[in-house]
């Protein structure tokens, strides 16, 4: 049995793009929410444990998306409440991409 590390392919740019355009009905073609992306495939391949916080995250009722956006604005990081959405979908999108590769 090899031990070998299975290598997670990595969804597109364009495949990512046409996902969130027709989630959202406009043309999508933001560059931070593809690194966000491979960030949280990167992280479930790396860290499986995180993405409990993954899960969680996308799982939050509106008024808790609230407070997360205050929380990341305390961070540094502004966001208005449609790119919180945009947020979670792509968050949403590299858990549907890793357990469909897994």
């Amino acid at each position: 049995m090899s031990h070998e590390v299975k290598k997670m392919n990595q969804p597109s740019k364009k495949q990512f793009f046409e996902y969130m355009s027709e989630t959202f009905g406009y043309e999508f073609s933001c560059e931070r929410s593809y690194e966000l992306l491979r960030d949280v495939i990167r992280e479930a391949k790396d860290n499986p444990e995180n993405l409990e916080e993954f899960v969680e995250l996308k799982e939050l009722s509106r008024r808790d998306s609230e407070i997360y956006r205050n929380y990341l604005a305390e961070k540094g990081i502004e966001k208005t409440p449609s790119e919180v959405r945009e947020h979670f979908a792509t968050i949403e999108y590299g858990l549907a991409f890793v357990s469909e590769d897994n």
